[in-house]
């Protein structure tokens, strides 16, 4: 059976992603999701068509645990549901062995002319719900 589409991504928190305590900033995780679902759409290669066109509809995070500046954390995004036009991602943040944060992420497909939600194109629909891990991302 076909596995959704996911991926591992490293990433480290710059200093500008914290907050007076050297923490991250409630805002870095939501920075940690996107630049995971963008790796994830550049290896599936459908960046260049899905991008233009996937406005957040949601975003829910728990905090667990902080990560400090200059750490790196692996962010695991799974594609988790996928609607006539929405999907719904999920994710966790983790170092080591431990989860920092976890949540979900809902995005809509919209139609290029009109502005509005669509359904998703069916190529799409079949990559995203079963291309299974691609090539983790890895911290510079």
């Amino acid at each position: 059976m076909a596995e959704p589409a996911s991926i591992a991504f490293e990433r480290r928190l710059e200093w500008s992603e914290t907050d007076p305590m050297g923490r991250w900033h409630y805002s870095a995780v939501f920075k940690f999701v996107e630049a995971a679902e963008t790796a994830l759409h550049m290896r599936l290669g459908i960046a260049q068509e899905t991008f233009p066109r996937l406005p957040r509809a949601q975003l829910a995070v728990d905090f667990l645990a902080p990560l400090h500046f200059a750490e790196v954390a692996r962010i695991r995004l799974s594609v988790e549901e996928i609607g006539r036009s929405s999907l719904r991602y999920a994710f966790t943040v983790c170092q080591g062995e431990t989860e920092l944060a976890r949540g979900g992420m809902t995005v809509v497909y919209v139609d290029p002319v009109t502005e509005r939600s669509a359904p998703w194109p069916d190529h799409l629909r079949e990559v995203l719900t079963s291309a299974g891990p691609v090539e983790p991302v890895h911290v510079r």
